[in-house]
């Protein structure tokens, strides 16, 4: 709101003031009609403390994430979407699409399989091949330019995320409850028990993959695993997610829990780990938890899946079950 500025009163000159006959004029005492300059010093405070308060929103609003571009898939999601080294974004949906996207949510093209997408997309830097697990027990391989290379029959149908190791072998945990490995050529290499599994794979800053068996972590060790301890106790129905250095994010009855924070939290999903938050998937938002306790939540339109955290770009990927994708830059 500008500043109003004082009505000022017009200074009368004593020339123009009517006197008695014969009395001589007497001039007025020197000194302004107004004092102008209490009017200039309380005009200089509001400027100053406008230019705060503008200062003030500016920087709320540098510390405000942005929205770089949304997506629609048109169809219900039953997994989050994979995100590539380049930043591209491949979107699988429950009609048998899947969409590929530029890093800034350009289209690249559409690929149709067999059944729902069961699992994020999955793309090999190196050949910039893309990898589509579906609830048909099918295992695709699409170039970078969307053509077919190969399908791959399953013995189970995913029940994880899928993991592609430096060796390139893609792992997941299957619904017959059994660790698979698929190269990235199209052969099975491994088929091992997974019994109690509840978490996807992931590569260990170790040089292993591992998940998570039951109360305890095991790490993929020849045909066998290497197990340790979780060190929490959490509930049968807990859901867990593992991270490269074995640490547990968990959403376990109405409290999220990630390494160093537990709070009260309507989860839907494991928390996901940021540069200095983690996110969390809610009824009809996401949250971000700083970790200074601070937090705040990106309402959606829909019940959410997983975050995406795309660490390079500094941006979540969002996704709702309804098919709706945004990507959301944080600030630095």
């Amino acid at each position: 709101m500008p500043p109003v500025r004082p009505k000022t009163r017009r200074a009368i000159s004593p020339l123009s003031c009517p006197r008695p006959r014969g009395e001589a004029t007497k001039p007025l005492a020197p000194g302004p009609a107004f004092p102008q300059g209490r009017r200039v010093r309380g005009r200089s405070q509001l400027v100053v403390l406008v230019a705060l308060l503008a200062e003030a929103s500016a920087a709320n609003a540098a510390m405000e994430p942005r929205v770089s571009f949304r997506f629609s898939a048109g169809a219900t999601l039953f997994a989050r979407p994979g995100v590539g080294e380049s930043g591209a974004i491949y979107v699988g949906a429950g009609d048998g699409y899947v969409h590929a996207l530029h890093a800034d949510g350009g289209y690249r093209w559409s690929y149709t399989v067999q059944g729902r997408v069961a699992a994020p997309p999955v793309e090999e830097a190196r050949t910039g091949r893309v990898f589509v697990a579906t609830s048909e027990k099918r295992l695709y391989a699409l170039e970078a330019d969307s053509r077919l290379r190969w399908v791959f029959p399953l013995p189970s149908a995913p029940q994880s995320e899928l993991l592609l190791t430096p060796s390139g072998t893609l792992l997941f945990v299957g619904q017959d409850e059994h660790l698979y490995g698929v190269t990235t050529g199209g052969g099975l290499n491994l088929r091992l028990a997974a019994s109690g599994a509840r978490s996807a794979p992931v590569w260990l800053s170790t040089a292993q993959a591992a998940l998570v068996l039951g109360d305890s972590v095991g790490a993929l060790k020849g045909y066998g695993y290497e197990r340790r301890p979780l060190g929490a106790r959490l509930g049968p129905s807990a859901l867990l997610a593992l991270g490269a250095d074995r640490a547990v994010f968990s959403c376990d009855e109405g409290v999220a829990g990630a390494p160093g924070l537990a709070f009260a939290s309507e989860c839907l999903a494991p928390p996901v780990r940021g540069d200095d938050f983690v996110a969390i998937a809610e009824a009809g938002a996401v949250r971000l938890v700083r970790a200074d306790g601070k937090s705040q939540r990106w309402e959606l339109p829909a019940v959410p899946l997983r975050p995406v955290w795309d660490g390079a770009r500094r941006r979540l990927i969002l996704a709702t079950a309804t098919g709706d994708v945004t990507a959301l830059e944080l600030p630095r």
